[in-house]
């Protein structure tokens, strides 16, 4: 075994180089995302069960309109690495300012809809201390859409173009403002207002709109990526390439809609177990978050390193760079699922003190532990098939894995064979798995019809 290892190492041993200097920079910056989650949590935790569950139920109707919003602003990178590679400077510029306006458009209309769902949330069967703590949260959070997708703009173009190190330097900044507001607001601290999980929320608009200054601050001095901004004749725009970069927008979006839709969903049909059971989805979904971002980030490379293979017309490059991102989120998930399972008693207490709450939390992090491999591979896969630009199937398969296989097994083994939360996240075990084999089945085929 441990030969065999040795083995895909040295074969892959520059695929991996290559995959982790381009990676890493995107990783240390969904790292800081998530120390920024983890002190929320950790921080609301300390207010009780209610708050915890409020942040919970906002979260995940906010995870809904922020992932379609990170969709459709992930069609840029491939595209712009697919240009970059081919020699295409002055399409870099046109697909940036076509980008912007697509993102920005989205984000008013997210807005305006998430405002409109506040008044309903008291029709979701949740408990009523939690609806009232989550309706400030939520109000803020809308308005936060704006700069965060601006800031998406800046950071996918930053990406396609290989430069992920201005992104990630932006978002440590503001995961590092996001978390001193968070501290000041949420507890009074520094004579300061007592604002609770209302805190958490302006943190959040806070950093997101300092991250926007920091990534201009740094693409303005960064070699020659302002150029490329400066140059776009902001007055004039083609439906063409509208068309082109929401045939490859919209598909990821509705990808990762149905994915973290149904985490979100599953978040959100928790409420009607009780707010104790909420509050240890939360915290699990929180920890099992730290990995998948991660792995996320791996997913970009995964794309920008296919999507130039690409633009080369290099068949065998992009196997390669497909195959040795899958080993890598392998190896690192199955070190992760090893934690999850070992510490799932310690961990629940870095976020409360509640029996009930941690007694949940921990069977919960068993099921994180098996859906880790296949959390990280499809997610991984789904970069891959990004780059090469097959975006229409693996829609497909994500629907039928979490919505069609999932969430009914979820709901089914719940509600129906009365097993309770961890019947839901049974449900989210077979849809990780499903989406993971489907994909990686896909993207076999379309290197052999490409």
């Amino acid at each position: 075994m441990i030969q065999r290892i040795r083995n895909i190492y040295t074969t892959y041993q520059e695929d991996f180089r290559a995959n982790t200097k381009l990676a890493y920079p995107i990783m240390l910056g969904q790292l800081g995302q998530i120390a920024t989650n983890l002190a929320d949590n950790l921080m609301v935790g300390r207010l009780g069960a209610a708050p915890l569950a409020a942040v919970s139920l906002s979260v995940a109707i906010f995870i809904i309109f922020a992932i379609v919003g990170l969709g459709l602003s992930f069609g840029l990178p491939p595209l712009v690495a697919e240009a970059h590679s081919s020699g295409k400077h002055r399409r870099i510029s046109q697909l940036f300012k076509h980008s912007m306006i697509i993102n920005v458009a989205f984000a008013l209309i997210a807005m305006a809809v998430m405002l409109g769902l506040i008044p309903l949330l008291s029709m979701m069967g949740q408990d009523v201390e939690v609806i009232d703590l989550a309706r400030p949260y939520l109000r803020i959070c809308a308005f936060s859409l704006i700069p965060m997708m601006i800031f998406q703009t800046f950071r996918c173009f930053s990406d396609g173009m290989s430069e992920t190190l201005p992104p990630m330097i932006a978002m440590i900044v503001g995961n590092v403002i996001n978390i001193l507001v968070n501290y000041v607001l949420i507890f009074g601290n520094w004579g300061a207002p007592h604002m609770g999980v209302a805190g958490a929320a302006i943190g959040t608009f806070v950093a997101r709109c300092s991250m926007i200054i920091v990534i201009v601050a740094l693409l303005i001095n960064w070699k020659d990526l302002w150029s490329y901004i400066k140059q776009a004749q902001y007055r004039v725009y083609q439906s063409i390439i509208f068309k082109k970069l929401l045939s490859i927008s919209v598909p990821i979006a509705l990808q990762m809609f149905f994915e973290v839709g149904a985490v979100a969903g599953v978040a959100i049909i928790m409420g009607n177990l009780g707010k104790e059971a909420q509050a240890a989805h939360q915290i699990a979904i929180n920890l099992a978050s730290i990995p998948f971002l991660i792995c996320s980030g791996l997913g970009m490379a995964a794309a920008v390193r296919v999507g130039r293979q690409l633009g080369l017309k290099n068949k065998p490059g992009m196997l390669r760079a497909g195959e040795s991102a899958s080993i890598q989120v392998v190896f690192f998930m199955t070190v992760t699922a090893a934690i999850f399972y070992v510490f799932r008693e310690a961990l629940p207490h870095l976020y409360i003190d509640d029996d009930a709450v941690l007694s949940i939390a921990s069977i919960l992090l068993i099921y994180a532990a098996i859906f880790q491999i296949p959390d990280g591979l499809q997610v991984v896969t789904l970069g891959m098939l990004r780059g090469a630009q097959d975006v229409n199937r693996p829609t497909i398969i994500t629907f039928i894995a979490y919505w069609i296989i999932g969430i009914p097994i979820g709901v089914l083994l719940s509600f129906y064979f009365k097993i309770g939360p961890q019947g839901l996240w049974i449900g989210l075990v077979f849809g990780f798995l499903v989406a993971s084999l489907m994909l990686q089945y896909r993207f076999r085929k379309i290197l052999k019809e490409i």
